[in-house]
């Protein structure tokens, strides 16, 4: 995917959730990871969006980071620092992010795509 097509706050996601996978010492970038990144902000979309809704978007951002703290560490000298990777469920997520931006006639891939992705594509644990 082209950095270009992101807007500035998915871009700001996806180094979220990248941070967050080194915070709790995993190796990929999970779905769980990129959800816990969209929701936790508080300025951002998302979360005014499952508010409109009627939906509690700290208590989801709770349960998603339960889920994260579940994942599996990737500890000791097996674990290369530099390397992290994006698990093939975020890449489909992505792909149907891209899909829908197209669909919507967007040039940008902006957060609501983002999490739109999520949604049209979830991982099995989520």
């Amino acid at each position: 995917m082209n950095n270009r097509q992101l807007t500035e706050k998915s871009r700001e996601a996806l180094a979220a959730a990248q941070q967050l996978t080194v915070q709790y010492s995993h190796q990929e970038v999970m779905q769980e990871h990129l959800a816990y990144a969209l929701l936790s902000d508080p300025q951002g979309l998302i979360p005014q969006l499952l508010t409109r809704m009627g939906k509690a978007p700290q208590e989801i951002a709770s349960r998603v980071e339960a889920l994260i703290a579940r994942l599996p560490k990737v500890m000791g000298s097996g674990r290369e620092m530099d390397k992290i990777y994006i698990n093939t469920d975020v890449e489909r997520a992505l792909v149907a992010a891209r899909d829908r931006a197209q669909q919507m006639r967007d040039e940008y891939l902006s957060v609501e795509h983002l999490f739109l992705g999520l949604i049209d594509k979830p991982s099995r644990s989520m």
